[in-house]
C-alpha cells in the first residue's frame, strides 16, 4: 500500500530508477519534470511518464513524442494560444505506448515501493519494443508531413487537436518543399477549421499567409530564411 504522504517519494524514486534504464538508450538519465529527452541535430525525442494516484496505489502511463525544430519554430511564431514556456516544450507528434501498440491505454501499478524495480523494467521494455521504433520511424520530415496531413484516425491520434495539427501540416509541407503548391491542402484545412469554428483558425490563416509570401519571394529569387518568417507573434 502507498499512502498519500508517500506518493511523492515513490514517484521520485520511480523516475530515478527508470532514468538508469533510459540512459542505456542514449537518453539523459536525469528527468526534466517527468520527461526524459534525447536531443538530435534537428530536434529532440521525449519519453514522458504520467502518474495517476489512487487511495492505496499509483498507476502510471508512458508516452513518446518527437519535436522537429523546423516545424515547431514556424508554428510557434504564429501560435497565439501558448506562452513562451509552452512553446519551448511543444512537440510535433506523439502517442501513449498502449495506444501505439494495443489501440488502448496501457497502465502499470505501483502498489508498494518494492514494485519500483520490476515496473521500471516493464516500462523500459515496452519503450524498447514500441516507443523507440516509433521514434526512429517518424523522425524524418517526409513521414511527419504524411502523418500530419493524413485523414486516417490512427494518424490523427498522434497530433489530435485540429488547429495545431493543421498548422503543423502546412508548416511541414513548407519545410519539405518550399516550392510545392500548398493551396489545395491549405484550402481543405482552412475550410475544416472554419466549419468547426476552431480557435486556431486565425493563427492558421496568419501562418498560411506568411508561407504564401515566403514562396512568392522564392519564386522571385529573393533570399529568405526557412524559418522565422517575420510575424509579430514571437516564439
Amino acid at each position: 500500500m502507498i499512502t498519500k504522504s508517500e506518493r511523492s517519494k515513490v514517484e521520485r524514486e520511480f523516475l530515478q530508477s527508470l532514468g538508469k534504464r533510459m540512459a542505456s538508450f542514449g537518453f539523459d538519465e536525469t528527468p526534466s519534470g517527468q520527461s526524459f529527452y534525447w536531443p538530435f541535430e534537428s530536434g529532440k525525442w521525449a519519453f514522458h511518464v504520467s502518474f495517476i494516484p489512487h487511495r492505496d496505489d499509483v498507476d502510471l502511463t508512458a508516452d513518446v513524442a518527437i519535436r522537429l525544430d523546423s516545424i515547431e519554430d514556424l508554428v510557434n511564431e504564429y501560435d497565439t494560444k501558448r506562452n513562451a514556456a509552452q512553446k519551448r516544450q511543444s512537440m510535433t507528434i506523439g502517442g501513449e505506448l498502449g495506444n501505439l501498440s494495443e489501440d488502448r491505454p496501457h497502465r502499470w501499478t505501483l502498489a508498494a515501493i518494492d514494485d519500483i524495480p520490476q515496473v521500471s523494467d516493464q516500462v523500459a521494455r515496452l519503450f524498447e519494443t514500441v516507443g523507440l521504433p516509433f521514434l526512429k520511424a517518424h523522425s524524418d520530415i517526409s513521414t511527419l508531413n504524411r502523418v500530419l496531413s493524413s485523414s486516417d484516425s490512427r494518424d490523427k491520434l498522434l497530433c489530435p487537436l485540429l488547429g495545431p495539427r493543421a498548422m503543423r501540416a502546412i508548416a511541414s509541407a513548407h519545410v519539405l518543399d518550399e516550392n510545392r503548391d500548398l493551396t489545395l491542402l491549405a484550402d481543405q484545412l482552412e475550410a475544416r477549421l472554419a466549419e468547426k469554428e476552431d480557435v486556431y483558425l486565425e493563427d492558421f490563416r496568419a501562418l498560411r499567409g506568411a508561407l504564401s509570401k515566403n514562396r512568392s519571394r522564392i519564386s522571385e529569387g529573393t533570399p529568405v530564411m526557412r524559418t522565422g518568417l517575420g510575424s509579430t507573434g514571437g516564439k
